[in-house]
């Protein structure tokens, strides 16, 4: 019985052995605060997702969505770390770096609306701190 359910279970312990894109150990923190009309933004859905752009400078500001190159690979682009905004608008989070790109775009939803905003890159993390001040939904 034993023999069988090893057999049985093998498979799946092989099965989840994928290429990993990101370093588990290299994370960056990331913190910041949302406000619409200057009113902290609550429980708002904050994505955080890899993209191919080249920033120039450090400055994060809102971006059009079709600003933004994702991996030509895929057809939706995939979020690595999602938090939400807590009462007073503020969000805390880290998210691992990824091997072939260490840009990213903030994405922040609430209801069915969406802004973007970039970009994290090394022009402004220090230390694999960032803190993005005031981003005005």
């Amino acid at each position: 019985m034993k023999k069988i359910l090893f057999l049985a279970f093998t498979p799946l312990l092989f099965s989840s052995c994928t290429n990993d894109f990101y370093d588990g150990d290299t994370r960056t923190i990331i913190e910041g605060k949302v406000v619409y009309n200057n009113v902290p933004l609550s429980n708002a859905e904050v994505n955080f997702y890899p993209v191919y752009n080249k920033p120039k400078n450090g400055t994060i500001t809102e971006l059009s969505s079709n600003e933004i190159v994702y991996d030509q690979y895929q057809d939706e682009p995939i979020s690595i770390s999602k938090t939400t905004t807590d009462a007073s608008g503020k969000i805390s989070i880290s998210i691992p770096r990824n091997e072939d790109t260490s840009v990213y775009v903030v994405k922040v939803t609430r209801g069915k609306n969406s802004k973007y905003y970039g970009y994290i890159s090394h022009y402004n993390t220090n230390n694999y701190y960032i803190n993005l001040g005031t981003l005005n939904y």
